[in-house]
């Protein structure tokens, strides 16, 4: 889960629809109520706009909406009951929109079960928005349109007037003339809590939710690093080596009792480093400038990393940011190379000015390999001569 911080204002008046009106009836529990960490789906929704400055939230109620609107009255949101819940969402989306402030210039529109949408998204969409009050923005993933779409109050009278057997997805997308689709790295644009395996999916990915998913980090490459396939590769061997690190040492601390010398480590958290950690790597300085990059998407531990990937201090303990180092210290280009002690050696001779600091990555490396191998009681060249090619996480 995305730790509280603060988000800057969107520049344009805004407003926020969730639609918390169904019956639930493929999930057969009723979503709004459900548990998300300590708080309900609904709560997170609504928290999620107030994040972003937003403070005109209506909820539309129907099925249990004597249970729902206390919640939203806690929060500050406006509750509006939709009577004619049960004809389908296209009433409650009619219902809200007619309720929109009139001081708003567009209002996000976004069903409760869809909690899972990062807050640098929300802003992202707003400041596309900013562009011109008359767009509509559609946030897409991997080229699949998703929510919540942000949509021009122009377009209100429209909406209310739609015919009841029409849908609403079809009416946006026929909006050629204003329609912005909006790229966004943001995976759970996409993602509903339609079933309980879905559901349990997103608890998972909102617990981690500064920590994008293998399909975001791809996403966020392909999008930064288009063509630069020798990057590309090099970080998805850095990746592959990382994981393979990671589970060589979880699997001697299960059987070895070694956790003294190994924090718990998140793979998760290692993989999207890893395949992170030179996301700008065309640019000077750049470690801070990738990191600073990966904060304004919301992704705070994965930047921390991608900052120190070039200068570690080894501590005790193994954690995430020391493997994703010594992989990335190991992997030459696309090939794997244990012999850094060399790599170092010409790195001085080409760049003398630089000795200390050369030095000082080389003793790091060395450093972080000796925790490795103590952790995991074999050579690191073993563990990779036979895990890696097992390894096809990535």
């Amino acid at each position: 889960m995305i730790p509280a911080q603060k988000h800057r204002k969107p520049a344009k008046t805004l407003s926020a629809v969730i639609l918390s009106a169904g019956l639930s009836s493929r999930m057969h529990q009723f979503k709004p109520l459900l548990k998300f960490g300590e708080e309900s789906m609904l709560e997170v929704v609504i928290h999620l706009f107030l994040q972003c400055g937003i403070r005109d939230i209506l909820v539309v109620t129907g099925y249990n909406h004597s249970l729902v609107e206390p919640i939203v009255q806690k929060t500050g949101a406006r509750a509006v009951f939709n009577p004619e819940f049960e004809t389908g969402m296209l009433s409650s989306i009619q219902r809200g929109a007619a309720q929109v402030s009139r001081s708003s210039q567009g209002f996000f529109l976004l069903p409760v079960d869809i909690p899972a949408i990062r807050p640098s998204t929300i802003l992202a969409l707003a400041k596309a928005f900013e562009t011109s009050q008359e767009n509509l923005i559609i946030p897409e993933f991997n080229q699949k349109p998703g929510h919540p779409p942000l949509i021009p109050v122009r377009l209100i009278p429209k909406i209310i007037g739609i015919d009841c057997n029409s849908n609403l997805g079809e009416f946006l997308l026929a909006q050629k003339q204003c329609l912005i689709r909006h790229p966004v790295h943001d995976r759970g644009t996409l993602l509903d809590a339609d079933t309980k395996d879905a559901y349990g999916d997103l608890v998972r990915k909102y617990r981690d939710l500064d920590i994008p998913d293998k399909e975001e980090c791809w996403s966020i490459i392909r999008s930064l690093l288009l063509g630069e396939a020798a990057i590309q590769s090099h970080l998805e061997l850095v990746a592959r080596v990382a994981l393979t690190l990671c589970e060589a040492i979880e699997e001697s601390s299960n059987t070895n009792d070694q956790k003294d010398q190994v924090t718990c480590l998140n793979k998760d958290l290692v993989l999207a480093a890893a395949l992170l950690h030179d996301i700008k790597r065309k640019e000077k300085n750049h470690a801070l400038v990738g990191s600073d990059f990966l904060k304004t998407l919301g992704f705070s531990r994965v930047a921390k990393i991608v900052a120190d990937h070039m200068t570690p201090a080894p501590g005790e303990t193994i954690t995430e940011k020391e493997i994703v180092y010594f992989a990335d210290k190991i992997c030459k280009g696309n090939r794997v190379e244990l012999d850094y002690s060399k790599r170092f050696s010409d790195k001085i001779q080409q760049f003398p000015k630089a000795q200390k600091q050369i030095s000082q990555r080389h003793e790091a490396t060395r450093q972080i390999q000796a925790l490795i191998e103590a952790a995991t009681g074999q050579p690191v060249q073993t563990i990779l001569q036979y895990n890696i090619k097992e390894n096809l996480g990535i």
